[in-house]
């Protein structure tokens, strides 16, 4: 019988979504746009363009835009255009979005912990180390096919 990753990683997913929403649904950020994931990277990121932000967490522009925008209209976020490049917005987060980080983080350290369940320290060592490669891997494959397309246009 062949395993695929993707199922596990696919079934985690969707369980993990069932955690996240009741918790956000009081800051209005559940639902499947990921706008926490924004957030969460700002926290780490304040100040960085659209586009960076976009890269940082692997989703479309367009998808970018709209979380954005909803992250906007709740108050948590604002954006200013780049002096250096006035095409691009440099977004930072409001001291709502700031007021609410500890707990978010939380919740992130919470989800954690029911994954990583009875997991050794080392298996843990070893089961990130294995990810880290697994998105590795995956990054490669998918900047390969970038400059592949690219290549052929």
């Amino acid at each position: 019988m062949v395993k695929h990753l993707g199922k596990y990683i696919s079934t985690i997913h969707r369980y993990g979504q069932t955690f996240f929403n009741p918790l956000l649904e009081k800051y209005n950020l559940n639902g499947s746009q990921r706008y926490y994931i924004f957030l969460l990277n700002l926290y780490d990121n304040n100040g960085i363009i659209q586009e960076e932000l976009s890269k940082k967490v692997r989703l479309d522009k367009v998808t970018t835009t709209r979380a954005l925008q909803k992250l906007e209209q709740e108050g948590y976020i604002y954006r200013i255009v780049s002096e250096e490049d006035r095409r691009a917005q440099r977004i930072y987060t409001t001291p709502k979005a700031e007021e609410i980080r500890e707990e978010l983080e939380n919740i992130f350290s919470n989800w954690n912990e029911v994954m990583l369940g009875n997991l050794s320290e080392n298996q843990r060592k070893q089961l990130f180390k294995l990810m880290e490669q697994i998105l590795s891997n995956v990054t490669d494959y998918f900047e390969e096919q970038e400059k592949n397309l690219a290549a052929n246009r």
